[in-house]
């Protein structure tokens, strides 16, 4: 391994010879001058690794050379070695962009361990990372092997979650590699705690919050307390996308945060239908058929009626609203509408918004070959789910509303999942061409990817005709017809898709945020 080059820059380098005897005894290579005139020379003639530069020295101080340094070299990390603790000379400096900062007298093992700082953090961070994720991975296969109930799954996949924000901070692809197994295996168990207690959820009290709870248990209680009170839907958000923007989020409110279970399908018109109504999808469909399609083909034509919903749901559990306001937000001038629009809102009780960007975002990155070289994996979803906050009016709402000092419940209807695996299907031409579910008759399926409902109306799901079915892909698989099976497996492989079963798609966030004083 190349010897790291270190340049040493001090009016007294004389007296520093113990030092750089022990410097170059631990393998480093060792160069030094005098003055400030001099270092700047050294710099423009030869490749150093590392400054340790002098603060105060006679003619061109340490600030100054500095500064000239990094005219020459903007990334040559610099250690500043100073008597003086001041807080503006190391305001000067740390706006120099130095890397660490000494003050005198020094020992040989305080520069040894601002070198390693500099040079060694990741690979140490990668250390302690690795060490603990380790624990964690042990304790994820105890916490399986002890058959956890719903309130257990939440704590595991919030856990999850979070380790996912910490190893997108490094760069370790072995870690990845190893948390992309551990979260294959645990939807795997996830996929059979859904397949032997969801129909028993929906006929039970004793069960998690599930998409229709939301309005009853989150919203409804606000409207009481609150002066005014914002519903915002994030469509298709995962949790992990979730914690990747909260913190801009508490920069503003104070956050409650709660995990809840979307239903199935865990796709748009049946999970986000099933939140403004209150209801299953089969007690819409039959108690407002005028809201419900039929069609295979009218997915998106069924949410065309969720503020009426909405208020019909409301009325029915005693909240009376004069009125209420709902608005779908698709693009960037609905945003600017919304942002605009926010202060006369004050006056109106309850304001629903929709953001359809995340949703739109999954649904066109698999055919978009920007957004696939731009969104290659669940990292840089989040950081582009982050970005897009950041940046985005809905951010400048919600700081407005603070401001405002409206109460806020932010949740989302489902989450997606990248899927990897194809898994066969056959049925009939009316069959639905969904990807992460199929309803439809005669299906035939691998019952150990996928989930078969023979009977839907046990499990709250309209039926079309007699012998119709539905079928839900567990883990990572998604339905491929036997008829250009390769094409569409090609095709679908590693995009993010939505309407099965698995932690991503269902182990969603609300959250209540109440703005800082």
């Amino acid at each position: 391994m190349q010897k790291l080059r270190i340049l040493w820059v001090d009016d007294e380098i004389q007296h520093l010879k113990p030092f750089i005897l022990f410097l170059q005894d631990k393998g480093y290579d060792v160069k030094t001058v005098s003055n400030g005139s001099d270092a700047v020379a050294m710099t423009l003639a030869e490749k150093f690794d590392l400054i340790l530069l002098d603060e105060m020295m006679p003619g061109m101080d340490g600030l100054s050379t500095l500064r000239e340094i990094k005219k020459i070299n903007p990334s040559l990390p610099i250690i500043m070695v100073t008597k003086s603790e001041e807080e503006g000379l190391m305001e000067d400096a740390i706006a120099s962009q130095i890397a660490d900062y000494l003050i005198k007298p020094v020992n040989p093992n305080q520069i040894i361990l601002s070198i390693k700082k500099i040079f060694e953090s990741d690979k140490i961070r990668k250390n302690k990372i690795g060490e603990e994720y380790a624990k964690f991975s042990a304790n994820l296969n105890r916490q399986l092997s002890s058959v956890p109930d719903w309130e257990e799954w939440c704590k595991l996949y919030s856990n999850i979650c979070r380790w996912d924000l910490e190893i997108d901070k490094i760069n370790d692809p072995n870690l990845v590699q190893m948390h992309f197994l551990e979260k294959l295996n645990v939807n795997k168990e996830f996929s059979h705690f859904i397949e032997n207690n969801y129909r028993n959820w929906l006929n039970s009290d004793d069960r998690p919050k599930l998409s229709f709870d939301l309005i009853s248990e989150y919203v409804a209680p606000q409207l009481e307390e609150s002066n005014q009170l914002y519903f915002i839907v994030l469509d298709c958000m995962r949790l992990d996308q979730y914690y990747a923007i909260l913190p801009f989020i508490e920069e503003f409110f104070d956050v409650d945060t709660e995990l809840y279970s979307s239903i199935l399908p865990t796709a748009t018109p049946y999970s986000r239908n099933s939140i403004f109504s209150g209801m299953l999808p089969i007690d819409i469909a039959e108690n407002y058929p005028q809201y419900w399609s039929e069609s295979s083909d009218m997915d998106n034509s069924r949410n065309r009626n969720e503020h009426q919903l909405l208020d019909a749901h409301l009325k029915d559990i005693g909240v009376t609203l004069d009125k209420s306001k709902y608005i779908k937000i698709f693009d960037v001038s609905e945003g600017n509408y919304v942002l605009r629009r926010v202060d006369s809102w004050k006056n109106e009780k309850l304001v629903i918004l929709v953001y359809n960007f995340l949703d739109l975002l999954a649904h066109h990155r698999s055919s978009d070959q920007i957004l696939k070289e731009t969104i290659p994996d669940e990292q840089a979803l989040r950081a582009f789910t982050k970005h897009w906050f950041q940046h985005s009016t809905l951010f400048q709402t919600l700081q407005k509303l603070r401001k405002l000092n409206a109460t806020v419940v932010i949740t989302t209807d489902h989450g997606s999942i990248r899927v990897n695996r194809a898994s066969q299907v056959v049925g009939d031409k009316d069959t639905t061409t969904t990807v992460r579910y199929k309803q439809g008759r005669n299906l035939t399926i691998n019952n150990k990817q996928a989930f078969f409902m023979k009977d839907p109306k046990e499990f709250g799901l309209p039926k079309r005709g007699i012998v119709d079915n539905y079928a839900f892909a567990k883990d990572d698989y998604f339905f491929v017809y036997p008829n250009s099976f390769h094409r569409y497996m090609k095709q679908y492989t590693g995009t993010f898709q939505h309407g099965g079963i698995s932690m991503e798609e269902m182990i969603l966030p609300i959250a209540v945020c109440k703005p800082k004083k």
